[in-house]
């Protein structure tokens, strides 16, 4: 397993949101509200470990080969535009999570739900369900357009979820080992619970049971071809005794704003000042001491981007 592998299985718990957002709201001033003003707040929680925003194009239900009685299609107004994937190393970092930041502080942080979210769900997975199984992609933190086609699968569940599970587990680690399969990241999901996302004062905003996901598979592959090798003739049976829906989002962007528990440049400033940084190899402007006078003690060490400049 390599190193990237090994450092982000160190977290046990993983709480990914994802949804759509209100109708009104111009999508290009979402996406940028998101990565500029509402990630670098919630990298600087207490507890988080590793924090990635996915932000999607509509499904392409040609990505993978097709196989009869599996749906690879999704209505247009019922497909997620992001996944925002926090994860925590175990539970006391979700537990400090959970009380950061302190009282109204934090009322207002969760206001931006309430701002931009028409529909999302939380997505909680523990343990070995959320694992990455291959990664050669040999950037640790993701920032900005993806130099490889890449691609967010959510599954829906058809027979036990026992046996789900255990087919996706096989799946994933086929496809780790497929030749042209740079990263491969399986998150199988428990069931929404309503009432701890109340408990914890988020707006509930819960898609239909009829829209939710089971599990998800977080993909990179050298080219767009290596998708059609993922799926193929030996799958016909099988898939369809677990599997009832697949639908494979494109990828345009991620943005990393934190990693192996500390803010990344872009956690911190933004993803606009880390491009205008990065253009201008203003290394002046990445220095812990001037970045901790900037943010305060969550800058302490400078930001651990694990990114190639």
């Amino acid at each position: 397993m390599s190193d990237l592998c090994q450092t982000e299985n160190i977290a046990t718990i993983s709480r990914a949101t994802c949804g759509w957002k209100k109708s009104h709201l111009p999508l290009e001033w979402v996406r940028k509200y998101w990565r500029d003003v509402h990630s670098p707040a919630i990298a600087r929680r207490a507890g988080v470990y590793d924090y990635r925003h996915y932000q999607f194009d509509s499904v392409d239900a040609k990505a993978l080969q097709p196989i009869s009685g599996i749906e690879y299609a999704a209505a247009a107004d019922a497909q997620l535009m992001w996944a925002s994937d926090v994860r925590y190393a175990d539970e006391a970092g979700l537990s400090a999570f959970g009380t950061s930041p302190d009282g109204d502080v934090k009322a207002q942080l969760l206001g931006d739900i309430d701002l931009i979210v028409d529909r999302s769900t939380t997505y909680k997975s523990v343990g070995e369900n959320a694992q990455t199984y291959v990664d050669h992609t040999k950037v640790a933190a993701p920032q900005g357009p993806v130099p490889h086609p890449s691609f967010a699968i959510f599954f829906r569940q058809a027979g036990d979820e026992s046996g789900f599970r255990n087919y996706l587990r096989k799946l994933a680690q086929r496809w780790a080992s497929t030749n042209g399969v740079l990263r491969v990241r399986l998150s199988l999901f428990d069931v929404p619970d309503m009432e701890a996302e109340r408990k914890a004062g988020y707006p509930i905003k819960t898609h239909p049971i009829e829209q939710q996901y089971q599990a998800w598979i977080d993909i990179v592959v050298s080219e767009q071809q290596v998708m059609k090798r993922l799926i193929t003739g030996d799958d016909q049976r099988d898939i369809r005794n677990h599997v009832r829906a697949i639908h494979s989002y494109p990828v345009n962007v991620i943005y990393t704003s934190n990693y192996a528990g500390r803010p990344t440049l872009v956690g911190l400033r933004g993803y606009a000042a880390f491009e205008a940084i990065r253009a201008l190899n203003g290394v002046n402007q990445e220095t812990p001491g001037l970045l901790e006078w900037l943010y305060g003690p969550v800058a302490k060490g400078g930001p651990l981007d694990g990114t190639n400049r």
